[in-house]
Formats: structure tokens, sequence, C-alpha cells
């Protein structure tokens, strides 16, 4: 069952540019509920570049559907999120510091470490995943330390030099996707995905939560953020 997961970084990014209390994340959290997203996915960057721990409080409150809140690997990341306790965390790595997006975590560098926290969330009813690269090898990994699920990097897509190409990324992406599965895992996916793909992700069986962030913020600034939910769960 595919559901659309809508990633509100983008609009907690502007607002915080401006340093100002707009566009508001947890208004536009009501607005892709009421216009049928499935899921909300934050980043709870180290430098709160996007979303705060004051907005993850809001969002265990507000959102009805389902929380997903990603974090770099840190222990205070983790403390944080106990306390808050949201549905799932998804663990990336931090890119540039001029970069807001979450990057793949090579899962073979912090085993131990992943190994702990995951038994620490599923303690506290907490699911657990991680952003891993299109890679079988990680997706091995990823199930040898049983997370609860995957997010594939699907970012590839954007890059694409021509149809060739990216169909044999979408390929690559659902043997993945299959394999995650037959490991006892749920993948979600996310990077390179809008309206222009979110069709052909659709057709992957194992993909459970589509997560759609950039192009989802840019159509909304000019039909409003629920309407270009709608449109989006359209094409779904």
């Amino acid at each position: 069952m595919h559901r659309l997961a809508v990633d509100i970084d983008p609009i907690a990014f502007v607002r915080n540019s401006f340093n100002d209390k707009y566009p508001d994340p947890i208004q536009a959290v009501v607005l892709a509920e009421l216009g049928g997203a499935e899921s909300i996915v934050a980043y709870l960057h180290d430098n709160q570049k996007t979303v705060k721990e004051t907005d993850i409080v809001l969002l265990k409150h507000i959102v009805k559907t389902y929380l997903n809140i990603r974090c770099n690997l840190t222990e205070e990341n983790v403390r944080k999120l106990l306390r808050i306790k949201p549905d799932m965390v998804t663990f990336v790595a931090p890119g540039e510091l001029h970069d807001i997006a979450p990057h793949p975590l090579n899962v073979d560098m912090y085993p131990t470490q992943l190994q702990d926290f995951i038994i620490e969330l599923r303690t506290n009813g907490i699911l657990s995943s991680v952003l891993i690269e299109p890679q079988v090898e990680q997706v091995k990994l990823a199930g040898k330390l049983e997370f609860d699920y995957v997010e594939l990097d699907a970012s590839g897509l954007a890059n694409a030099e021509d149809m060739d190409s990216e169909i044999a990324l979408l390929q690559e992406l659902d043997n993945l996707s299959l394999a995650a599965n037959k490991l006892g895992m749920g993948v979600n996916i996310s990077g390179g995905i809008g309206y222009d793909n979110i069709r052909d992700i659709t057709k992957m069986e194992n993909i459970e939560d589509i997560i759609v962030g950039k192009p989802l913020f840019s159509k909304s600034l000019a039909i409003g953020f629920e309407q270009a939910v709608r449109d989006l769960i359209a094409l779904m």
C-alpha cells in the first residue's frame, strides 16, 4: 500500500531563513493531511536549519496520521526523540553546511551504535529506519542490524542522463525494495521524486511511503498546499 509522505523541511527552512513565524510548517501539516497525505516527515537537523525541537513536540500533538523524524546519528538527538516519541526515527548522514537535505548513512561505519539505538527505540515503541544508498550491500547490512525499515535514496532519478539510465535505476530500486522485504524490513523512498515520476514509483509493489518535499512546496506557492498534495495523490 503506497502512502504519500510529505516532507515539511523546505517550509521550515524558508521560515528560519527569514527568522520569522511564517511560513508555518505546522499549518502546512494540517493542510497536507486535509489534502490526503498519510505521513509527515521532518529532519531534526543538528544546526536547526529545518524543524526545531519545539516543532517536533508540536508535530507529535498535531499529526493525525504518521510522524517520521529523520535525525543525525548522535546521542543527543536520540535522547530528544525518545522523549517526544514519534512513530518512526530515520537515521541519516549530515550533508554540507549549506545543505538542508539529509544524505544516506553508510550502515557499515556505525554497526554497534546503530544496534544500540535500534534496541532503545524498539523498547520505547518507536520504529527504526535508515536512509541508505541504493546498494544491495547496504540493504543486507540494515537487515543484519534488524532495522524495521530502510529508506532508499532515489535522488539519482533527478540526475539520470537519459531515459535508459532512469529505467535502469527504477528497476534497481524495485529489486532492492523486494530484497529488503525478504529480509523483514518495510521500505520507504525519497529523493528525486515529484509530479513527473511519482507514477513510476507507485509501480513498485514493495514501497510503502513515498516521500516528497521540494516539488510539493514549489507547486503550493501557486495553488496552495492542500491542493498541491491532492494533485500529487491523483497521480499515484
